[in-house]
């Protein structure tokens, strides 16, 4: 449940929403092909219980589908066709506290939160700690291509390190969404305390702009029934010298290892050449994941 107060919208929403924050359903399994070769399959659905004015299922339909894929893996890596998260998404999940809430999610003001279609997917083996993602994707419309057709009109790929103590990756995205975007993460682990940090540089394909972005983020264990957590984060527009900032604070009150309830605060200043204005919201709220 969310009190939101919208100024960037019209009308400007302020009032208590009911949000579903990306809740979904779907199923896994495997399939040993032979004594080296397993294959995979995945089908996930996104289930917006709310209505359409709610700002988490605004524009959605009410069965959305998100990361779907079948493939192979083995000692050779992984292998999958679908409709996946980029390799820039999946560097910066450690470090997003607040990944799908509402306005926390840093996609409220950071580029390349993409899940894209139509994708072939390659991860390496883990070897010391290193590992590569690289992804192909098909543009089945190449009218909507501002650089032409091919089997790789987009393409995305990340090297991660992780131990016991720190995560890492640079990712880069070209031709994603009519962008190139290059991201560096660093996720820290001392003790019961996280901090992480990230940067990227976005330019557009299609116009000349530029944006420049970052944000740092940590969470603490309290002790193992409560966790404080917070994050800020600003982006730097080229055009009109425009400029975005998030603070998100949260308490969270765990209850096992798949359940918790929390609540947050989160303010997304947005600075523009015309006009100026702040959204937030206050939040609570019940997560679980299951499985069975």
């Amino acid at each position: 449940v969310n009190r939101v107060n919208m100024d960037a919208l019209l009308p400007r929403p302020k009032e208590w929403q009911l949000n579903g924050n990306a809740s979904r359903i779907g199923f896994r399994g495997s399939y040993q092909l032979t004594d080296a070769i397993e294959l995979i399959y995945q089908v996930e659905s996104e289930i917006n219980f709310d209505d359409d004015y709610s700002l988490a299922a605004r524009g959605k339909d009410t069965v959305e589908q998100r990361n779907t894929f079948a493939g192979i893996q083995g000692n050779f890596g992984r292998i999958i066709a679908g409709r996946y998260d980029t390799p820039i998404k999946t560097a910066g999940r450690e470090v997003d506290r607040f990944n799908d809430q509402v306005l926390a999610d840093v996609k409220s003001f950071l580029e390349g939160e993409d899940r894209v279609s139509d994708l072939i997917m390659y991860t390496t083996p883990i070897w010391m700690g290193f590992s590569a993602t690289a992804v192909i994707i098909t543009e089945e419309d190449s009218s909507k291509n501002p650089r032409g057709s091919g089997l790789g009109d987009g393409s995305s790929m990340s090297l991660n390190y992780s131990n016991d103590y720190v995560t890492a990756a640079i990712a880069v995205n070209d031709n994603i969404d009519k962008q190139d975007l290059t991201r560096l993460m660093t996720n820290f682990y001392v003790g019961s305390t996280e901090v992480g940090f990230i940067w990227q540089r976005t330019e557009r394909i299609d116009i000349s702009a530029e944006e420049k972005s970052w944000f740092v983020s940590a969470e603490h264990r309290i002790n193992p029934r409560w966790r404080i957590k917070g994050q800020y984060g600003k982006t730097d527009y080229s055009q009109l010298a425009n400029e975005d900032q998030q603070l998100a604070l949260g308490l969270d009150r765990i209850i096992n290892n798949n359940a918790f309830v929390f609540v947050n605060y989160v303010a997304v200043d947005r600075d523009k050449t015309l006009d100026s204005y702040t959204d937030f919201s206050i939040a609570i709220g019940f997560q679980i994941r299951f499985q069975f």
